[in-house]
């Protein structure tokens, strides 16, 4: 069972807080943090979306039932909550988590689709704009890199849907957009030695082959 986020938390609420509570807690935070009062902030938005998503666990019966267990759970385990990367640094901090699972893997065992996906996952539309309105190119670059080596061993079919988003990320940065044109040369390099590779071994074998049946 994954780590789960603390709803109580994000609500501002007690464990033992009733439904009333619930309901009136989640009216005050989505007043507060809706994106139309925040100047379309992304931080705002994405917090926006886990206070919906805390409200719509904890106000149904059954899914606040089961959340109780995954909260033991998490607890008993000696495990942390986790929350969603709001912040820059969340989503760098989770990009260099994912680039060291992938060096820690032999590339026979590497889920591809599973490493795409999470990568998309943390590169939504909604961290892509919060990362360019808060500007920190330092960041943003990092990010990029650390992306590009997570990716590096992912055929092109995985590489390429990434690299458009990183793209979105690189905005007008000249320096990001020439990294990931770099990294895109080199993988499409790669495919074309992939896809050859055998021919050129066989013709290889084939000539020695025929040097020896001469001498």
């Amino acid at each position: 069972m994954n780590q789960v986020k603390d709803y109580y938390k994000i609500l501002e609420l007690p464990t033992t807080a009733s439904l009333q509570d619930i309901k009136r807690s989640f009216r005050r935070l989505a007043q507060q943090y809706h994106p139309d009062k925040n100047d379309g902030s992304h931080m705002a938005a994405a917090h926006f979306r886990e206070i919906q998503e805390a409200y719509q666990t904890l106000s149904d019966p059954k899914k606040r039932e089961a959340y109780h267990y995954q909260r033991w759970y998490v607890r008993s385990t000696g495990k942390s909550y986790t929350r969603a990367p709001l912040t820059p640094a969340h989503i760098l901090q989770e990009c260099r988590l994912l680039q060291q699972y992938v060096a820690s893997m032999s590339t026979f065992h590497l889920r591809y689709d599973a490493v795409s996906l999470h990568i998309r996952e943390l590169l939504t539309a909604n961290a892509i704009g919060l990362l360019l309105e808060q500007k920190d190119a330092g960041v943003n670059h990092a990010i990029i890199q650390s992306v590009l080596t997570s990716i590096h061993p992912l055929p092109r079919k995985f590489f390429t849907p990434i690299a458009v988003l990183l793209f979105q990320l690189a905005g007008d940065d000249a320096t990001a957009r020439t990294t990931i044109e770099q990294a895109i040369s080199s993988k499409k390099q790669y495919h074309i030695w992939d896809k050859y590779k055998w021919v050129l071994v066989l013709v290889i074998t084939a000539l020695i082959c025929w040097f020896i049946y001469h001498l």
